[in-house]
């Protein structure tokens, strides 16, 4: 388990709580609600003196401002001692660190771990030298107000799969994994009374903690963060909640700002706990440098007509050679006809759509999936299976199944290469991603873990009806929920029969893209059903058409201007 803290909600009305489901899976807690009352009130002052801090510039071990948390007899220290000791301690370390900086020559020779010169922090270089960033991760704990932080990813797809509960937030800050000039070691202890780690930054501290809290167990470094404010560095802001005795910690000065502003009679600030990355990389743009916007794949279904007639060929040209893929919904078109329109197509990845076995129905063998490669030798050798994904808005069809048993059958290493699938995606209704829902997908534990083990997911949205409303807060709901664990998304974006497609099209598009949700990877699966809408031309005088073909034309000229 790491960083195991208490962060403040999205907003100042979330309630903060300790994190009990973390701690039962510890099985630490004692067995009744009103046992498990009573320890966690015991443990408030024991959680105060170990929930952050500073250093006083790497050349103190257990004396000066450290040594005032100490006790000086056997009266054990109050609450509010705890919390005053605690604080000053923070402040005071950040001031030592501050001030050695100021001091140091911008020329001096600084070892990794220790305060480098004031200079080296404020033209970046402190940032640049950083060693091994990682994320560090946030969860929300729906049933206890509490937030979860891991630099772990195993740890993080160990919670997202097992801990319904448990809300992925996405990434919150980032640190170094690895000593670096100018960083300071972030300390970790196990309390093994509750199950709960904690964290500090400061030296004195760590010593005072090892001194007086037997309870908590060192478990080493967590990772590097800062004294000292910095260019790339933004502060980890500190508050202490009185009712229940913790300290929380936010890396968003407009969150904290909020709980500054609205939660005064709750938490008190105090300031700066240290200083983490804001970015991923020293110099951002950071990792993928591909477009922000999807990809777009031609659905087999209702594009019988682009199969059958090669006079319609040089009408959709620009889409043929450029589209990254085929959607394999093939009702509705025979293997013959899907043939055709995959030969037709340059770029042939593929991902297959299927509905999720009702009742005790059986998963289908892989074979069959696999009629195009085995008919036809030359399909066999150019398409890549990129994905299958099992289709349902019925949470309830998830009941005794998981993506694990979907998993061994059609990404099976001892298939062909070219007739195995590359991951299982789920695919549902935007419904499913509307709390006021009866098919919300939080209800139903096993639809809930289907969705997480998944390796992407599908929504089914009708053009225009995902733009915004209900329906489109929960298909935005969806996208980020599917990005926060790195997967793609995918828009199956079906036809409403009427004119105006295109226009609908985009604006469902550009509302996911006016809050920044695409990501290179997603994907836009355009399907035509029943054929009743045009079908070519992709363009009039190089403009999109309103067509089938039009769309994906639009869709992949967004691509390409966003493209480096």
């Amino acid at each position: 388990m790491k960083c195991e803290v208490f962060f403040p909600q999205k907003s100042a009305n979330h309630r903060l709580g300790l994190n009990m489901e973390l701690f039962s899976r510890h099985r630490l807690l004692p067995a009744t609600r009103a046992a498990r009352g009573r320890l966690v009130a015991g443990l408030c002052v024991g959680l105060l003196v170990a929930c952050g801090g500073g250093q006083s510039g790497g050349d103190a071990q257990g004396s000066g401002a450290g040594a005032s948390m100490a006790r000086d007899s056997d009266t054990p220290m109050t609450e509010a001692q705890a919390l005053q000791a605690g604080a000053a301690l923070n402040a005071k370390s950040l001031q030592d660190a501050l001030s050695r900086a100021q001091t140091l020559p911008a020329t001096s020779k600084v070892a990794p771990g220790d305060v480098a010169p004031i200079s080296a922090y404020a033209q970046g270089e402190v940032s640049r030298k950083a060693v091994g960033r990682v994320s560090v991760f946030r969860f929300y704990n729906t049933g206890t107000g509490a937030h979860f932080y891991t630099t772990s990813v195993d740890e993080r797809e160990q919670v997202y799969r097992t801990a319904p509960s448990m809300s992925p937030e996405g990434e919150a800050f980032y640190a170094a994994s690895a000593a670096s000039t100018g960083l300071s070691p972030v300390h970790r202890f196990f309390n093994t009374q509750t199950g709960v780690h904690f964290y500090t930054i400061s030296e004195e501290e760590r010593v005072s903690v090892q001194a007086n809290l037997p309870q908590f167990n060192y478990e080493g470094v967590a990772y590097h963060a800062s004294l000292v404010p910095a260019a790339g560095f933004k502060p980890l802001y500190r508050f202490f909640v009185r009712n229940q005795g913790v300290h929380f910690y936010t890396a968003s000065e407009e969150e904290s700002l909020s709980v500054q502003a609205n939660m005064t009679a709750t938490h008190q600030y105090e300031g700066v706990g240290y200083y983490v990355m804001d970015a991923a990389c020293a110099s951002p743009p950071c990792g993928s440098t591909g477009p922000n916007r999807p990809r777009v794949f031609i659905a087999l279904h209702g594009n019988n007509q682009l199969a059958d007639n090669a006079s319609l060929d040089a009408q959709w040209t620009y889409v043929r050679q450029n589209a990254h893929g085929i959607w394999g919904n093939n009702a509705n078109i025979s293997d013959a006809q899907s043939a055709s329109l995959i030969r037709k197509m340059t770029t042939r990845n593929l991902i297959t759509e299927y509905p999720v076995p009702s009742g005790a129905a059986a998963w289908l063998p892989l074979s069959a999936f696999n009629n195009l490669q085995v008919l036809y030798p030359d399909l066999d050798q150019s398409l890549n299976p990129e994905a299958i994904a099992f289709y349902t808005s019925d949470i309830s069809r998830w009941n005794g199944r998981t993506v694990a048993q979907a998993e061994a059958i059609y990404t099976n290493p001892a298939a062909s290469a070219t007739r195995r699938y590359g991951g299982v995606y789920t695919g549902w209704q935007p419904q499913n991603f509307d709390p006021a829902n009866a098919k919300y997908i939080y209800n139903n534990p096993n639809a809930l873990m289907a969705f997480r083990s998944s390796k992407g997911t599908f929504i089914e949205c009708p053009l225009g009806a995902c733009t915004s409303g209900k329906l489109g807060e929960a298909f935005r709901r969806a996208i980020r929920e599917t990005h926060v664990r790195g997967r793609p998304f995918i828009w199956f974006a079906s036809n409403s029969g009427s004119p105006g497609w295109l226009a609908a099209f985009q604006a469902t598009y550009n509302a996911v893209a006016t809050e920044g949700l695409w990501r290179s990877e997603d994907v836009i699966a355009i399907v035509n059903y029943g054929g009743v809408y045009p079908k070519v031309p992709e363009a009039v005088g190089g403009v999109a058409a309103d067509t089938s073909t039009g769309l994906a034309y639009w869709a992949l000229q967004q691509r390409a201007a966003a493209t480096p």
